[in-house]
């Protein structure tokens, strides 16, 4: 069992967000050991995208050449709450710059803002296949779109994880698909044992299933946490 993307640790394998406000995510972040199972992503919050956002990018990288961040984010776009829009599409752009810098894939929020996501991942696209190289993963949090939202998404190679609350015709979907998803708690009073044995339930899999299928070490890494 692994959570994707989590504000807590608990005895579950995790990537733990990592607050740049020095919260008590970070604080967690900083005391976990390796072995503990914990890994970390780091990113600016579109919700924390101010006119300093250059200087807390720059924090970002020099936190993100760790081994122990595993991806960048939380990071995207948010239209209705979070800094002046075109401030998060100046952050965004520099965050998904470090990612294909130290090629690590991305965990993005992004909040009736998918048209300017695609159409940036579409640019990225295009510039790589120019430049004959591969793209890093971005993958959307937390989603609870539609099964037409998210076959937009995953034309352009976009990958999804779910908490607690989701579309439950969009599940279904996305594993039929065969395409890989992940299963996260983020900072819901949830465990992600509930959360796997929920989603389990909706697909009529046992949770063994879901236990590989949702494992981003089988996808995404190669190596694994211990």
């Amino acid at each position: 069992m692994f959570n994707f993307h989590t504000h807590n640790v608990d005895d579950v394998p995790c990537i733990l967000n990592v607050r740049l406000d020095g919260g008590v995510a970070q604080d967690a972040a900083c005391s976990a050991p390796q072995k503990s199972g914990v890994a970390l992503s780091v990113g600016l919050h579109p919700w924390n995208v101010a006119s300093d956002w250059q200087e807390r990018v720059e924090k970002v990288r020099s936190m993100a050449a760790s081994d122990r961040v595993w991806t960048i984010g939380e990071c995207g776009l948010d239209k209705v709450r979070g800094g002046a829009f075109s401030q998060q599409m100046e952050a965004f752009r520099a965050q998904v710059a470090l990612a294909e810098e130290l090629e690590k894939p991305m965990v993005i929020h992004c909040v009736k803002a998918f048209d300017e996501l695609l159409a940036l991942r579409r640019e990225l696209l295009e510039q790589h296949r120019r430049e004959g190289r591969g793209v890093q993963p971005w993958v959307v949090h937390g989603f609870r779109g539609k099964p037409e939202q998210a076959k937009q998404l995953m034309a352009k190679g976009l990958l999804l994880s779910f908490g607690h609350h989701y579309h439950v015709e969009t599940l279904r979907f996305v594993f039929t698909t065969s395409c890989p998803f992940y299963l996260e708690t983020d900072d819901s009073p949830f465990s992600v044992r509930q959360i796997y044995g929920q989603v389990a339930r909706h697909l009529d899999v046992d949770v063994a299933r879901l236990e590989t299928l949702c494992d981003p070490r089988q996808t995404l890494f190669r190596h694994a946490i211990s």
